[in-house]
Parts: structure tokens; sequence; C-alpha cells
């Protein structure tokens, strides 16, 4: 399996970067201000060499990194392509797809989610201790995707598309030890 990582500046690359190499996963990182100059044809001409994208967090809200990574969930839609999109990947992921986002109490910590719905990346577990860092939350998913996991901190805490393997989560698998990183593995799997 061939992964590209959408590096959107998270303090957290490092930690999804550790992880591919633990788990011998072949990866390339492309920053989104690169992926910007290419130009939206040639995002989806890169992607037909990967078998699945993960978009990482970010630190600060940018229109260029909002286009690039829509650009690239929708890419994966028309590929076909496994999405795991992280914290901000994730928020992007449901706006792309007509959720909605509001501003929130900032979070960085430790918190319990509660997993409503077993699915391919958590399939074992009713709860999982998960690390979160934001202060915007998806406050209202479409019809187009279900709720896999809910928390005090946030409603829609992890979700997928219906019917398609992009997935979303508010938390940091990255840096939520071993829950985060089998569900990271499960992930690659897809």
């Amino acid at each position: 399996m061939k992964t590209l990582l959408i590096n959107n500046f998270s303090p957290y690359l490092h930690n999804i970067i550790e992880i591919l190499n633990d788990l011998d996963n072949d990866f390339a990182c492309y920053d989104c201000n690169h992926l910007f100059s290419m130009g939206n044809d040639d995002y989806l001409d890169l992607l037909k060499g990967y078998d699945n994208v993960i978009l990482s967090g970010r630190q600060r809200n940018s229109v260029l990194i909002n286009k690039v990574n829509s650009c690239i969930v929708k890419g994966c839609l028309i590929y076909d392509k496994p999405l795991l999109g992280i914290c901000y990947g994730g928020q992007i992921l449901a706006l792309t797809l007509g959720c909605t986002l509001k501003k929130m109490e900032k979070i960085r910590d430790i918190v319990k989610i509660d997993i409503l719905k077993a699915s391919a990346l958590l399939p074992d577990y009713e709860s999982v201790q998960m690390f979160e860092s934001h202060n915007f939350c998806v406050s209202k998913l479409s019809e187009k995707f279900t709720l896999l996991g809910s928390s005090k901190a946030c409603d829609n805490e992890f979700f997928c598309l219906n019917g398609k393997p992009l997935f979303g989560t508010q938390f940091h698998p990255e840096k939520s030890g071993k829950h985060g990183k089998y569900m990271m593995e499960n992930f690659l799997k897809i």
C-alpha cells in the first residue's frame, strides 16, 4: 500500500510519519502549498499513484489549505480512494460534502470517545481514549454521513461517508497511543 499524506502544517505531522514508518507503510508527504502550485487536474493525476490518502490537521485557517484539501476530497470520491481526515482533515471532508462547522471553546486533552457504530477502523471497541486539540467541530453531519463516535466535547467525533471509505475524526489518532495506532493500521488495510 502507498499512502499520500497531505501536510497541512499540523504540529503532529511527525507523529503520523512515525506511525506510517512503524507500520512499514510506503508513503509520500506533500505540503498543501506545493499542491496548490500544481493545479486541480494535477491533484487528480497525483491521486492515481496512491492507494489511500491521509489529511493532517492544521494550526491556522487558510483559504489555500481549504481549497487544496477540498479538491483532494473530491478526487478521492472520483477515484474511490480511502481517505482519513484527521481533525481539520475530518472537518474539511465534512464541510466539502455538505456538513457544517461551529467554533467551540478550545480543547486540548485526552477525551473518551463512545463508539456508536463499529467500523473497519475501530471494530472492537465500545469506547476509546483519544487526544484532541481544536477549537472548531463538525456541528451537523449531512445525511450522506454515518456517525461512528461521539464525546462530551464534540457530538460528531468520528464519522464516515455512507458507502465509501472516507473517514473523518475530530481527534488525533497519531497522538493517542495504542487505540490511535490501531485505528490508523486498520485504515491502511482498507
